[in-house]
């Protein structure tokens, strides 16, 4: 007999991308769309249970309007007979007065005690299914992991955590998250751990090869460093363990690249390098590097670029002192020449942490001499 689950964690709906100005709006819907993809992918899966393990939303009052498409989303599965279970992470917490799960019922079962005593019993295709998990509380880790122990009880026993497992690449231990390690998930002798807070994909085994939990990652890339696909995890129990697919799921990619531009002599070719990657659904951080043989005015740069992808960060990593433009100017009896000459010597003798603040320092007034169209 097997049962079939979609586990995912850290949608951070209603999330602010403050810096990205008249896209945000358009990326917090991002959000949401991708929580409703994953709704999509439990129906045609034909699961029993959509796990969502803490931080369906980014904070504990989300708007109203996203609670009510949350609401109506896990409702289109309970109608199809899959039950929805969520579990406060830490940026929905259950402990606030105002939270979200305290003012507003979803559909399914929410898991908000603050300490687990028994785990909830619910009968899926006629065998039994046994739901660990609690609500959670900074700094209880060490007293509540233990309430999880598998119960001597026949069925599966699946538990939602949401928390940090030291050893992780992701590792960064804080007084508020809620730390185990590999060594504790095996101890709990479950089914399937459904684990939520880090968000890059991970399955974690134990030490003979059986898959015993999961990380199913940010479904939707939130920052610079959350690139790439993301994932939902796709679980099915059976008596031969725990089998995990990854399921990809985003909507748009993040990226971050480098791009050499050495040669470079017009603005309309470092323009025609960038557009190289040019994607209406990426967003992309790209470095710029080699020596050029202009000033890169990155306003620009930006202005020619921006349209060709969602969002676009451009950051300037180009040589220019040592180029033959740079070579070239030196020489000259004006305010320029005298500029490059001085700047050209301070970058040599700068130590080397030094030395990228005086460069950029360098191509930003090149740049300006540029722009102001004479020798000065």
């Amino acid at each position: 007999m097997t049962i079939r689950c979609l586990h995912t964690a850290d949608l951070h709906l209603d999330a602010h991308f403050p810096a990205w100005g008249e896209k945000e709006a358009q990326r917090r819907a991002d959000l949401l769309k991708t929580f409703e993809r994953i709704v999509n992918l439990a129906i045609k899966n034909d699961v029993q249970l959509l796990l969502i393990s803490g931080d369906l939303f980014d904070s504990p009052h989300p708007e109203p309007a996203t609670v009510v498409r949350v609401q109506s989303e896990l409702q289109r599965l309970v109608e199809r007979g899959i039950t929805p279970v969520l579990l406060p992470g830490t940026h929905d917490p259950y402990a606030p007065k105002n939270s979200i799960y305290r003012r507003e019922t979803f559909p399914g079962i929410i898991l908000n005690e603050a300490q687990l005593s028994e785990p909830l019993h619910l009968l899926i295709k006629g065998v039994s299914c046994y739901l660990y998990g609690f609500a959670y509380q900074s700094g209880k880790a060490e007293e509540l992991l233990p309430s999880l122990q598998r119960r001597n009880l026949p069925g599966f026993h699946i538990a939602l955590l949401h928390g940090s497992r030291r050893g992780s690449p992701e590792w960064n231990y804080r007084h508020k998250d809620l730390p185990f390690d590999l060594a504790d998930l095996e101890s709990l002798r479950l089914d399937y751990v459904a684990l939520g807070h880090y968000h890059t994909f991970e399955v974690l085994q134990d030490e003979s090869g059986r898959n015993i939990a999961a990380y199913p990652g940010s479904p939707e890339g939130k920052r610079f460093g959350e690139d790439g696909p993301r994932y939902c995890a796709l679980v099915t129990l059976s008596a031969g363990g725990a089998r995990i697919e990854a399921l990809e799921v985003n909507g748009r990619v993040l990226a971050e690249k480098e791009l050499d531009l050495s040669g470079i002599v017009t603005l309309e070719g470092a323009v025609a390098e960038i557009r190289r990657y040019a994607n209406p659904d990426l967003i992309l951080r790209l470095r710029l590097t080699g020596t050029v043989e202009i000033p890169l005015a990155l306003p620009s740069l930006m202005a020619a670029c921006r349209d060709d992808f969602f969002w676009l960060e451009l950051l300037d990593a180009t040589r220019l002192y040592d180029s033959a433009y740079a070579r070239r100017i030196e020489h000259e009896e004006t305010v320029r020449g005298l500029f490059v000459r001085r700047m050209r010597r301070l970058i040599e003798e700068s130590p080397p942490e030094r030395r990228p603040m005086v460069e950029e320092a360098f191509r930003e007034v090149l740049a300006r001499f540029t722009a102001a169209g004479g020798e000065l």
